[in-house]
């Protein structure tokens, strides 16, 4: 055994994409590994405020991280099951890899990391570290990506590992070392045979710092049980419907919190009633364990914190893997999916309402939280990929 690994973490430009990776590096960090992250230039210096070496890799790509190098608004003239598709193929596997690749190879050949890992949606790494001879290991960042989606974007990158001097392997290479499954047991696809090598890890949320925390109420709300409203902080973000889910639940005996993203303008939504608060930012880590119910877009980082405490959700998909998400955690029990043509103050305001009313939703959303609590932490799975990639 040498001294201590070198693990290089790469990631796409958003904080959805981000933040679940945060618990392992940091489990690595406090192993005295050392850890570098390369993802683009404008989230390094909260990684490194984090306790990260940061450098920069690849694009920026909107929410908060730089000007989208497509047409956001292309999302919603989509049908809402063709935007995974858009997103993945187009977006992930087309536009981000080539300049992500570009930085990576030098950024390894400088670091010499024993291990690369990945978050799902990140595909250059797979082909920077293949070309080093260094193994990858992917990161989940909610269920399983769907077998033919994986297959598309594999044909989507085959001839950049083609040009690499490599034979496109299937999956993009995605599953061609070690899959670290963040996803409980009860929302996971049956679909995973085609994964040779799959270790469970604990999601655990993170929450970089914010500047606004949480607010007060006067009576007679104060007793009023919490809901958090959020549609994430990406670009898809703009798609939301949040001023009906707003004005829905603004006629409820509930206090609301919703957030709008760091680059979202709450008084965009308008004035708002005495038990509604809008805010741009506050880390969900402060919020969750104060809620009764959570509304969202069923993004994987939101739907796994709140499942982990025992929440239910109502789930309003807006694109990539979250209408997947809002399945899954519906046929659970734990929550209520509305498809986009759905959502209006009637459906919304009802949902809610049974959320809160009705104690099978909570108890199924208590359930996984007994699964996820069940899986192993950080600390044991940076351990095993330590011992499995030696420096």
């Amino acid at each position: 055994m040498g001294g201590p690994n070198r693990v290089l973490f790469t990631t796409t430009p958003g904080w959805g994409h981000v933040n679940p990776l945060v618990p392992l590096a940091h489990a690595f960090v406090q192993r005295g590994d050392e850890v570098l992250w390369a993802t683009a230039g404008t989230l390094a210096p909260a990684l490194e405020r984090a306790g990260f070496q940061a450098v920069s890799a690849g694009i920026a790509l909107g929410g908060g991280s730089g000007a989208p190098p497509f047409d956001p608004s292309e999302l919603a003239t989509l049908p809402a099951r063709d935007r995974s598709t858009f997103i993945f193929t187009s977006v992930f596997a087309g536009v981000l890899v080539p300049p992500m690749l570009a930085d990576l190879g030098p950024i390894i050949e400088r670091f010499r990391p024993s291990v690369v890992i990945h978050e799902a949606a990140e595909f250059a790494a797979a082909i920077a570290a293949a070309t080093a001879g260094i193994p990858s290991v992917t990161h989940a960042l909610g269920r399983i990506m769907p077998r033919e989606h994986m297959a598309a974007i594999g044909e989507q990158v085959a001839g950049l590992w083609e040009e690499f001097g490599l034979q496109a392997p299937p999956y993009a290479g995605s599953y061609a070392h070690l899959y670290l499954d963040i996803c409980p047991p009860s929302l996971q696809s049956a679909e995973m045979e085609h994964v040779p090598s799959v270790a469970a890890l604990r999601p655990i949320a993170y929450a970089s710092d914010g500047e606004e925390g949480l607010p007060s109420w006067p009576e007679p709300h104060s007793s009023n049980p919490l809901v958090y409203v959020t549609f994430g902080t990406t670009f898809a973000s703009r798609m939301a419907p949040t001023a009906t889910v707003l004005r829905a639940l603004g006629e409820l005996p509930v206090r609301v919190v919703a957030t709008v993203g760091p680059d979202g303008d709450p008084e965009l939504l308008g004035e708002q009633p005495p038990n509604v608060r809008v805010a741009r930012y506050i880390p969900q880590t402060q919020l969750l364990d104060s809620c009764a119910a959570v509304v969202s877009h069923a993004g994987s980082g939101t739907l796994f914190a709140a499942l982990a405490r025992g929440l239910p959700q109502l789930c309003l998909p807006l694109a990539a893997d979250q209408f997947q998400n809002a399945e899954a955690c519906a046929s659970a029990g734990a929550g209520i999916a509305l498809a986009a043509q759905e959502v209006n103050e009637r459906s919304v305001r009802a949902a809610v309402e049974r959320l809160l009313a009705d104690p099978a939703p909570k108890a199924a959303a208590q359930r996984i939280a007994g699964e996820i609590a069940l899986m192993p932490g950080p600390d044991e799975v940076a351990q095993s990929i330590a011992e499995r990639y030696p420096a």
